[in-house]
């Protein structure tokens, strides 16, 4: 590994802690609510339902820089509190892929055949049991490549969080770029280390969907 990346490593790595926690928060809780949503919507919830088709929409229509403006600079200001720029980030990063899990998953709900939900009502389930019990596993366990897909590139936007201040790996990598100039050195340390991540996350998708394909 070339000089200047071992001498700036301790400082790399801490911005890669960053991003790593930024990106899991951000995996957990936007297939938390991108899960509620994309059900919800699946069900047409009546009220609910147009105001997430609007709020998915909005999300899907807005380049993600935007998103992190809207949460560092304008919510605040509008409800007047203050937060920290890696609070706003991880919000933005969890509303914004929220958006995108949502229209999967209810890609997923819509995929599972219909005879399977009177089949379970059949056995003495309510609605609500069979959807929870059946039907939602069935479709999350179908759309489980496109949502590892969307997790590798949240991961890849989470660069973008370095515009409103957080030093994450990417930020931090420009940092000592700018203190050693080597650009082609730390570029490219940031892209293998980007690639490696993204792979092995990759990997672990296609796992997952192996293995709960032959259990199912």
């Amino acid at each position: 590994m070339p000089e200047v990346v071992l001498k700036n490593l301790p400082f790399l790595l801490a911005g890669l802690r960053v991003t790593a926690e930024i990106a899991a928060l951000s995996i957990v809780g936007g297939t938390v609510l991108g899960l509620a949503i994309g059900t919800l919507r699946y069900l047409r919830v009546p009220l609910l339902a147009p105001a997430l088709d609007l709020y998915v929409a909005f999300i899907r229509g807005t380049p993600l820089l935007m998103v992190l403006f809207i949460c560092y600079f304008a919510l605040p200001a509008l409800l007047g509190y203050k937060t920290s720029a890696y609070s706003a980030a991880a919000f933005g990063f969890i509303a914004f892929i929220a958006a995108y899990l949502a229209e999967d998953i209810r890609a997923g709900l819509r995929s599972v055949k219909p005879g399977l939900m009177q089949a379970a009502l059949a056995t003495g389930l309510t609605r609500a049991q069979a959807l929870r019990l059946v039907i939602v596993p069935i479709a999350l366990r179908n759309v489980i490549p496109t949502l590892f897909s969307q997790y590798v590139r949240l991961l890849k936007f989470t660069s973008v969080a370095s515009v409103i201040g957080v030093n994450e790996f990417t930020g931090s990598a420009m940092l000592v770029n700018g203190r050693e100039f080597a650009p082609i050195t730390i570029i490219g340390f940031i892209a293998l280390t980007y690639l490696a991540i993204c792979f092995l996350l990759s990997a672990a998708g296609r796992v997952l969907y192996a293995r709960l394909a032959v259990r199912t």
